[in-house]
């Protein structure tokens, strides 16, 4: 060996014994890498297989977080195999599938330090969400809704953990706002719960919502104005008409905190009681000033230059921000009504510009409203939507589009979802898989049968059309008091509505209205639908557009109806299925083979002569739910 090599050696074996010393001295050691990766771009595909041609499960937005089972390099690409949480899916399934490399990466365990592991629909670890609380003194109140969802994750896919009503306060940990699945979420805290709300039902504040003390109300420029009690045991309630949170004594006077609303005939006061907020009704408060000695001028709920009223017949609304499915403020309650100044046409559906005393102005579907006085007394539309709209509904018929259709059909159809925010990809005039995806979402958010094929019903609800026959609203205006029970064998019902006489009935859950026909009856009444436009209007409160679909589906689920006969509104349940022909025909001309039953309290079935609880069951639901209140 010579002098060199003898050097060259020697100086090799030092450093080799220094960075055995100094580990880290001459390198840096790699972060160690978790169990969570996370996603690098938007709308990344979550794959069947390691394969760029294989079709994808659902797409995940950016910066969403799954769970790494593997790797491999399949095809020229790296590929991670993960699970996580369906961000399209309502009830929060679990998805497992293939992610490529170059839109993924792998969290480093201090990165992963900052995400906890959420629960998943089959108890594995699933999504993650970031769990940095450096925000503070950022507050928020729930200015929209009652029973408000604090979820476990920002998404509706996830569980509930705890709900809150309109006026309660939380403390907002992150800022900015976490978007997911097209959804923007505020992470929270209420108490020692922390979770998630959906933007739409919260709005931020800079500080928290004063608790007045005996001695001490709210600054003036928190409250709107003060109610003194006018009788002892006052109900507070957490919504208006809902659960009494506490009772109140006579002449205390209380700070309201958001401007009058108006709900079932009576005007709504909200406002701070102690440590309480809650509504107080009218008939129970009188408006004074700060002190019962220093009254003042009752304020005007609603602002006395508008056109009219309408009164919400749906809940969860959206008050949007333009006519048309545009972006929506928040979610309106059924029952709220409101002063409404214009209406426009967007395709073929009358929108009507309102105030809403904490949304803001906005515009409602004429679909979810009718117009009404001030007190809520109301014209109800036959087909469920607005009377101030055109007299006469759009009449169509439809063949049924499944995957595997084509044409001009097919091409309208995923225009109008693409309208309505369904359907992301290019118009086609074939009906694919997309498509068919595009229309469950759709049936799955109007309460539709969700099979992603787009039969009658679905596209009577797209299009806002109903069947042929049911689009005269002629003579079907409905006049509607507060609703009673009435008792089958000793209220005076079957005088009433004796047999022969025809009267409207209203559809509580969809406010449909058609035409009834007692023709006989013992233990209850035996009617028909009047005409065929009736039984057309029958058959779209059940979501089909024949008779006959009732009985084949066996729909025999009882529907709550009301019934106005002179100046009184009654609570009744129809069984809807047709029987009993051809006996219990007598009307040939309807299009509905058979006889239907409505119930009455304490009614009986043909079977048995026995009180049904199902007909009772929705007898107490349209009383309970009758929009202009009950006796």
């Amino acid at each position: 060996m010579t002098k060199i090599h003898r050097r060259i050696l020697a100086l090799t074996l030092a450093l080799m014994t220094a960075a055995a010393l100094l580990p880290g001295f001459l390198m840096k050691p790699a972060a160690a890498e978790s169990d969570l990766g996370i996603t690098t771009a938007d709308k990344v595909n979550l794959r069947i297989y390691a394969s760029p041609k294989a079709g994808y499960i659902v797409r995940l937005p950016a910066q969403y977080v799954c769970t790494v089972l593997s790797e491999t390099d399949q095809e020229g690409y790296h590929w991670f195999q993960v699970t996580c949480v369906d961000p399209e899916s309502p009830t929060g399934r679990t998805q497992t599938g293939y992610i490529r490399g170059d839109c993924f990466r792998r969290l480093t365990d201090e990165e992963a330090a900052n995400y906890t592991k959420t629960g998943t629909a089959s108890g594995g670890s699933g999504d993650a969400v970031n769990t940095n609380t450096s925000v503070e003194g950022m507050y928020g109140i729930v200015v929209n809704g009652s029973g408000v969802n604090v979820r476990q994750g920002p998404g509706t896919m996830y569980r509930s953990l705890l709900k809150l009503n309109r006026g309660d306060t939380v403390t907002i940990l992150e800022a900015p706002s976490i978007k997911n699945s097209s959804e923007t979420f505020y992470k929270i805290q209420t108490g020692s719960t922390v979770g998630y709300i959906m933007s739409t039902f919260l709005q931020e504040s800079g500080a928290p919502a004063p608790v007045p003390s005996p001695t001490s109300a709210p600054s003036p420029t928190d409250v709107v104005g003060y109610v003194m009690t006018t009788m002892s045991g006052v109900n507070l309630r957490a919504t208006m008409g809902g659960t009494v949170i506490r009772q109140l004594g006579k002449g205390e006077t209380y700070p309201y905190l958001l401007a009058p609303t108006k709900k079932g005939g009576y005007t709504w006061y909200f406002v701070q009681a102690g440590n309480n907020r809650g509504y107080l009704r009218n008939d129970v408060v009188k408006v004074v000033g700060s002190s019962p000695d220093t009254p003042t001028a009752a304020p005007t709920a609603t602002p006395a230059d508008n056109t009219g009223y309408v009164i919400t017949t749906a809940g969860g609304v959206n008050l949007r921000k333009n006519a048309g499915f545009t972006d929506p403020i928040g979610r309106v309650d059924r029952g709220v009504i409101l002063p409404y100044y214009e209406t426009s046409v967007v395709k073929d559906v009358t929108w009507f510009q309102v105030v809403h005393p904490t949304l803001g102005t906005g515009w409602l579907h004429g679909s979810y409203v009718a117009t009404c006085d001030e007190k809520g007394n109301r014209t109800i539309d036959p087909n469920g939507g607005n009377s101030g709209s055109s007299n006469s509904a759009q009449e169509a018929s439809y063949n049924t589009l499944k995957v595997g259709s084509t044409g001009d059909a097919v091409l309208n159809l995923t225009t109008e979802l693409k309208n309505q925010g369904y359907y992301k990809g290019s118009v086609t005039r074939n009906y694919t898989t997309t498509v068919a995806n595009a229309v469950r979402a759709f049936q799955r958010d109007k309460g539709l049968t969700v099979d992603g094929v787009a039969g009658a019903a679905t596209q009577h609800k797209l299009y806002g059309t109903v069947p042929i026959g049911a689009g005269d609203n002629s003579n079907l205006e409905f006049v509607m008091y507060p609703a009673e029970k009435i008792d089958w064998y000793n209220g005076g019902i079957n005088e009433l509505w004796a047999r022969g006489d025809n009267y409207k009935v209203y559809d509580v859950k969809t406010g449909i209205v058609w035409w009834a026909h007692r023709w006989a009856g013992g233990y209850h009444v035996d009617a028909e639908p009047l005409t065929a436009a009736d039984t057309a209007r029958l058959c779209k409160s059940y979501g089909v557009t024949t008779a006959q679909e009732i009985a084949d589906k066996n729909l025999w689920q009882r529907r709550p109806l009301l019934v106005t006969i002179g100046t009184r509104t009654f609570a009744c349940s129809l069984y809807g299925v047709p029987h009993n022909y051809p006996e219990g025909d007598t009307i040939s001309t309807n299009e509905f083979k058979g006889q239907l039953c409505i119930h009455f309290t304490n009614s009986r079935t043909h079977t048995g002569s026995s009180v049904d609880k199902y007909h009772t069951e929705a007898i107490e639901y349209a009383w309970e739910n009758a929009p202009n209140g009950h006796k």
